[in-house]
């Protein structure tokens, strides 16, 4: 044999292999995604598939949960063909399921599904608290408030039991009537229980609830007149970096002693008050009086509290010797000799840490300038309020004051346990939309 006649037998089995490769690498079935995930509720989520020819998809019988939308067809190699998978509504736990592709040459493709667990809970407000009244309570007037509860992923079927009781001297005339709650409707909401009766008194009220014998927490409020006493916005404050927002700021560029609202500024980064004391502190407030009118501070107190855009921080970036970080308001304006029961809302912020896990409020002989490592023991009413918050994101506070006069202010401060070495140590959170009721 010639090396012409190997050279075209050669030449003739390289051709045959190719075809056959070429036919074997024709065929196939082919999909875009390995996995799909699945929120707990009834839901659809689409793949692709290209194939040289007919396609089927199997679901093993053990998931019966699963769909698919078309389960078959027929693909070119040029064509994309959505399908569309169905998982049911779970009510158990987290589940996992597959489905197989076949066909074009391809047999038992697994595109693996997820599907998050259904199971009802209770969930919490952003304070951290599992309940919150919804309406208010005042005296004289029927009620038409609630307890409020938020809850995740319910069927709409979900009932408990319930036991609840009104204490405090705000209670007279009020009552919870049943026994029992049923969840309202499918999905994430809220459930009410109805506070029936008209109240007597003002003053503090605690409502403290039992679920299915689990305790849900207490929660302090009042019923009231109807006098609001005192707002604060921080609307005047502009200059500083903004901390919550994580934005850059502007600053005056004159000193303490001369700076006014229509200053030329300057920027400042996002966790300074300003090269030029920005902050509104005891020493603009005896340096420089008309600026600590024309940002609405006349009459408010408190030491180490520095100006934010819109809001006020309260504590340092480091340690100040005895000075509590405080915010002292006005003195209350409640009539002569009378005690009342107050309740104080505010919305509050951190911006990293170290941060307070709480935060004190009470009652401060109005007119002291601030809160020292020597005369916190003149606050009287304490509260203190969990303040585990997260960073950078408000959240909206409520607490009780008891047995306020007209001779005291409510004070803001970094806790008493704040402290180390006899100084008060690093820390900062921040005040906005502050209001006083009674």
């Amino acid at each position: 044999m010639n090396v012409r006649n190997i050279t075209i037998i050669i030449i003739s089995l390289l051709s045959t292999i190719l075809f056959f490769s070429c036919d074997d690498k024709d065929e196939f079935l082919k999909r875009n995604l390995e996995e799909l995930y699945f929120d707990y509720t009834e839901s659809t989520l689409e793949f692709t598939v290209r194939a040289t020819g007919n396609w089927v998809i199997t679901i093993p019988s053990e998931y019966p949960w699963i769909h698919a939308d078309p389960a078959s067809g027929t693909g070119n190699a040029e064509e994309y063909q959505k399908i569309r998978v169905t998982c049911d509504r779970n009510i158990g736990n987290v589940r996992e399921g597959a489905i197989f592709l076949n066909g074009s040459g391809e047999n038992n493709i697994e595109i693996k599904i997820y599907q998050k667990d259904g199971l009802f809970e209770w969930s919490v407000f952003p304070n951290g608290e599992k309940l919150s009244l919804d309406g208010i309570l005042q005296v004289g007037s029927p009620s038409s408030a609630s307890i409020k509860i938020p809850y995740l992923k319910a069927t709409g079927l979900e009932s408990f039991a319930i036991a609840a009781t009104l204490s405090g001297k705000g209670a007279d005339g009020l009552k919870i009537n049943q026994s029992e709650i049923q969840v309202p409707e499918e999905g994430d909401g809220f459930a009410l229980i109805p506070i029936s009766g008209t109240p007597t008194q003002q003053g503090a009220i605690a409502i403290q609830l039992n679920l299915q014998n689990e305790d849900f927490g207490i929660i302090n409020t009042i019923t009231r007149v109807g006098n609001t006493i005192l707002t604060k916005k921080f609307d005047e404050f502009i200059w500083g970096g903004d901390c919550i927002g994580n934005k850059a700021g502007i600053s005056t560029i004159n000193p303490t002693a001369t700076m006014t609202l229509s200053d030329e500024t300057q920027e400042c980064a996002v966790g300074t008050n300003g090269a030029n004391g920005s902050g509104v502190t005891s020493t603009i407030r005896n340096q420089n009086v008309p600026f600590y009118a024309e940002i609405g501070m006349t009459n408010w107190l408190g030491v180490r509290n520095y100006m934010r855009p819109g809001y006020i921080q309260l504590g340092a970036a480091s340690a100040t010797s005895t000075e509590y970080g405080s915010l002292i308001t006005p003195g209350l304006d409640i009539p002569e000799g009378e005690k009342v029961d107050l309740i104080v809302t505010f919305k509050g912020a951190t911006y990293n840490d170290p941060s307070p896990k709480k935060i004190l409020l009470g009652l401060f002989p109005k007119g002291v300038e601030g809160i020292k490592v020597a005369n916190i023991s003149s606050m009287t009413q304490k509260v203190y309020v969990p303040f585990e918050i997260g960073h950078q994101k408000w959240v909206e506070f409520s607490c009780i004051i008891e047995n306020a006069t007209n001779q005291s202010a409510i004070a803001f401060s970094l806790p008493e346990d704040w402290v180390q070495d006899g100084a008060v140590q690093a820390g900062r959170f921040y005040i906005d939309d502050i209001v006083v009721s009674y």
